[in-house]
């Protein structure tokens, strides 16, 4: 089942946040945990991205095949957890 979470990036030289909007296979999850570094470090641009104060932010690994890929996300990885164990019921 996918996932929508939104991703907070930087670009390669630790510039200005951006936020993006992905979907994710939630099977390919191999765990997520509150990613403290990206609390502290974007308390500053929270109002810039448009979040609410006091907002947590997670890491989530992802499996790649034979890779692994770390995406820092917004919410606590309870709220996360609640997301990917939601069930969706397709409406016709």
């Amino acid at each position: 089942m996918l996932v929508k979470l939104t991703e907070i990036r930087r670009g390669l030289r630790g510039g200005t946040a951006v936020l993006n909007e992905i979907y994710i296979n939630s099977t390919h999850i191999i765990s997520v945990s509150e990613d403290a570094h990206a609390n502290q470090n974007l308390v500053n641009e929270v109002a810039r991205l448009g979040l609410i104060e006091g907002v947590k932010f997670s890491k989530v690994i992802l499996s790649e095949g034979n890779q692994t890929r770390t995406l820092t996300v917004v919410g606590t990885p309870a709220e996360i957890h609640g997301k990917v164990r939601k069930k969706q019921i397709l409406r016709g």
